[in-house]
């Protein structure tokens, strides 16, 4: 064999190769300790593009979902006001049908004809008082509208149309009360037993339209409570797709760091006796 002492190619190759697997024992280090796949783009260029695209589309789903729950509280507001607002016409239809009856006189009429009125003003209140963060849900003018941007990408919304509804109580037991829903105005007279009867299909008419903008707002909410479940599902499916490239793999990967530390400590074995081998040229000068 041949033996020199200005090179030893034995030791310089063993020590270049101990020095690819402190490399790789780093690199296990830092994902172990770390818990990703990925620390720097130099990792892996494709997949940190991937995965922080897929991360930030998820990010954009749970703001999305945020959004589209405002969207269904609108929609609860909207109907819990209508709710109260049936009931009160339901006591109202009560008092049209009492009015209706001859065995009331006219001052009897007018003192029911208070009663509509006080609850007509209710109803005038619920109106103007309900609203979503400052914002008015119904309008005796033009209906408010709520863009809701329930997803992660450009265009992805949904439009809430608020309603056209008021009242306006009659001033004194002798007047009229109104009801504005959308385009038509209710009037409710019980002032004589004619007006009285006629009042009765008016507050049919009225709760059948209240009942109707009570559903449009409940079809708001059930369209944007399926829309959060299918965030819900996007998020989560992504967010597993972003794991699977950016994460590390403990199993594998301790794996891989127990190989490199014993290629290390047998490296290490293995350069001390490479550096003993140009010792065998002093027995060739004794």
């Amino acid at each position: 064999m041949a033996l020199r002492i200005n090179y030893n190619f034995q030791a310089d190759f063993t020590h270049a190769n101990l020095l690819k697997t402190e490399y790789n024992m780093n690199k296990s280090l830092e994902r172990l300790a770390t818990g990703y796949r990925i620390n720097r783009a130099a990792d892996d260029a494709a997949g940190l593009y991937i995965a922080d695209q897929l991360k930030t589309y998820a990010i954009s789903l749970d703001q999305g979902t945020r959004n589209a729950a405002d969207g269904v509280s609108i929609a609860q507001i909207a109907q819990g006001s209508l709710s109260e607002i049936y009931n009160i016409l339901n006591d109202i239809k009560s008092k049209t049908i009492q009015a209706a009856n001859d065995s009331n006189d006219a001052t009897t009429r007018q003192q029911i004809q208070q009663d509509i009125n006080n609850l007509v003003d209710a109803i005038s209140k619920i109106f103007q008082d309900t609203e979503f963060n400052g914002v008015n849900l119904f309008s005796s003018g033009t209906a408010v509208g709520f863009t809701i941007h329930y997803g992660g990408r450009v265009d992805q919304e949904l439009r809430i149309t608020g309603a056209t509804a008021g009242a306006t109580a009659g001033a004194d037991s002798t007047t009229a009360s109104t009801v504005l829903i959308g385009s038509t105005t209710y009037t409710i007279d019980v002032t004589t037993q004619t007006n009285a009867n006629n009042s009765i299909s008016v507050v049919d008419s009225l709760i059948q339209a209240v009942d109707n903008l009570a559903a449009q707002f409940g079809s708001y909410q059930i369209e944007l409570e399926k829309i959060i479940s299918n965030n819900n599902t996007q998020r989560v499916n992504t967010s597993e797709a972003e794991s699977r490239i950016r994460n590390v793999d403990f199993a594998k990967e301790m794996s891989e760091f127990t190989r490199n530390q014993i290629l290390m400590q047998s490296g290490t074995a293995m350069l001390a006796q490479a550096n003993q081998l140009p010792q065998l040229v002093l027995q060739l000068l004794r």
